[in-house]
């Protein structure tokens, strides 16, 4: 099988959640280390099988290197950060993301799922403030 051939099918089985397979596939002939969107996928697929969180942030952080304009490797990114408990570092990846492709449908579900807060209305007040609370209940009841 052809070098692209075993990327797209790698790539595509890790889409669809199945790790262990894009594992076996990404290990084959090492072809994920030329392509960078790959190399996030095949970074995903070992923190899920084998949870090896550094080794997975440090090849995903590699790929953003090479492409730092691809929304699809702060996806799998924020993934990997969230798989190690990392949920703000993954929320920053994830936004990041969006600054390239502001319509990337994956990175807003994964925002969303995480139940992402607006600004506080008044900055300079901590967001538990009565005054902040009273405001941004009255914002989101008139928007």
């Amino acid at each position: 099988m052809e070098t692209n051939d075993l990327i797209e099918k790698g790539m595509g089985m890790a889409r669809e959640g199945r790790y262990r397979e894009a594992l076996r596939v990404f290990d084959e002939d090492l072809c994920f280390t030329q392509h960078p969107t790959a190399m996030s996928y095949y970074a995903l697929s070992l923190a899920n099988e084998e949870g090896n969180y550094d080794k997975a942030i440090s090849l995903c952080l590699m790929a953003a290197e090479k492409e730092f304009y691809n929304p699809e490797i702060y996806l799998n990114l924020g993934r990997i950060f969230l798989l190690n408990g990392q949920k703000s570092v993954a929320v920053r990846a994830f936004r990041k993301g969006l600054k390239f492709d502001n319509a990337s449908m994956p990175l807003l579900m994964e925002l969303k799922g995480l139940g992402f807060r607006r600004k506080p209305v008044i900055g300079f007040l901590p967001r538990q403030s009565a005054v902040n609370r009273f405001l941004g209940m009255l914002v989101v009841r008139l928007a």
